[in-house]
């Protein structure tokens, strides 16, 4: 064994009239307790290589995704949170990534997450609005350990595409995790998605509905899979989730669901501008447009704030208000109303397609199909919608809604 000697000194003061030189040894350096220093091939306790680890995520490879995914290539050292029409939005160089509104800490919480994945491509899943997104790192999947606020296990072998009270989700045996509203395909892509790279969590930013959600894959052991014999939990947790969703189909009064309805609180409903157009939002959801006319948006803000709507529903183009599930039965005095007989409306064909006539022959909706339109019909009248109602006078900066004034 070999030993060695360090000898460090310090010489003050002076050899003058024969003295010796004071020296005064240098006490020995100390090592933060941080700080580990590995030996070759080793890694300090905790910290995981995910270099060896990189390909070994438990995708299938041979999964084949009904769409083409849609990636765009990014520099993480480009992804920031700025503020841009009226909006704070994750940004990656020219990529729009997500739109937060009014939520700073959301929007710098979602660059975190990101800049933690280091994707050098990045996807989205959603046809009306980004749901979820996924990075991929050189075209492959990484396992990651970030740090999210808020984040869920998914279970490879049971997650599936399902619909649920009329809308279609992400689920597996224990969660429902993501909602794609009445679009089928975009739920089968994430299924798909999710298996092809072996996503097994989803990590959610922003409360209490999300305004960025991400499929990471997790190392064996912080997956946080769910406990044994956690099922009948899980059970009851899952229908609990089931009743509480935000974004379902219109229950209509003894047919079912169809379209797709937006649970909201008046109280948080705001006007936003994005390039030039007002438009009445609820976080993520948007209610209304009123082009340039931001007075119009205004005047809708405090239409829907006054009458207490609390859900939007959309039927092709039929567009309605619901107060805890009731059709509305006030009709605030600057809105103009044209009353019509509900039990006597008609679906005809119509300039290439099909309509919802009143019984005196005027259209009151217009229907890409014949069972859209008849659609329309029964929502009329299963909820006893007896007036078409409108703020404003343009077509562009008005809002339509439907109300039940019971005079017939």
């Amino acid at each position: 064994m070999r030993r060695f000697l360090i000898v460090s000194s310090v010489v003050v003061g002076s050899t003058a009239f024969g003295q010796s030189p004071q020296v005064r040894p240098t006490p020995p350096r100390s090592v933060p307790p941080t700080m580990v220093v590995p030996t070759p091939g080793t890694l300090p306790p905790g910290v995981l290589d995910l270099t060896k680890q990189a390909d070994e995520t438990g995708g299938d490879a041979s999964v084949v995704t009904p769409a083409k995914e849609r990636f765009a290539t990014i520099d993480v050292v480009l992804v920031t949170a700025r503020y841009a029409g009226e909006a704070w939005q994750l940004v990656a160089g020219p990529h729009l990534l997500a739109d937060f509104g009014k939520k700073q800490a959301d929007a710098e919480e979602a660059k975190r997450i990101v800049r933690e994945l280091r994707p050098t491509e990045w996807a989205t899943i959603g046809t009306a609005r980004p749901v979820v997104g996924y990075g991929l790192f050189n075209g492959k999947a990484r396992l990651h350990s970030p740090r999210p606020k808020v984040t869920a296990a998914i279970d490879l072998a049971t997650v599936r595409a399902e619909q649920v009270r009329g809308v279609w989700v992400l689920k597996d045996d224990a969660a429902l995790h993501l909602n794609f509203g009445s679009h089928k395909a975009d739920a089968e892509q994430a299924a798909a998605v999710v298996r092809k790279y072996g996503f097994n969590q989803i990590g959610h930013v922003g409360h209490p509905t999300p305004a960025f959600s991400y499929f990471y894959a997790a190392p064996a052991g912080l997956d946080k899979a769910a406990r044994p014999g956690a099922a009948g939990a899980a059970l009851v947790a899952q229908a609990t989730a089931e009743q509480a969703l935000g974004r379902t189909g219109i229950p209509i009064p003894g047919t079912g669901f169809a379209g797709e309805m937006v649970k909201f609180d008046p109280r948080k409903v705001e006007v936003r501008r994005d390039k030039g157009v007002y438009a009445l939002v609820s976080g993520t959801d948007e209610l209304a447009r009123f082009g340039a006319s931001e007075w119009a948006a205004r005047d809708a803000l405090k239409l829907v704030q006054d009458c207490r709507f609390t859900e939007h529903c959309r039927l092709g183009e039929m567009s309605f208000f619901l107060v805890n599930g009731q059709a509305p039965t006030r009709v605030p005095f600057n809105a103009q109303g044209r009353t019509f007989n509900p039990k006597t409306v008609k679906v005809r064909a119509a300039d290439g397609g099909f309509g919802v006539f009143e019984d005196a022959g005027r259209q009151l909706f217009r229907a890409a199909t014949v069972e859209e339109a008849e659609q329309m019909a029964r929502a009329i009248q299963g909820f006893g919608f007896d007036m078409v109602c409108q703020l404003g006078l343009s077509p562009t900066t008005s809002l339509r809604f439907l109300a039940k004034t019971g005079g017939r």
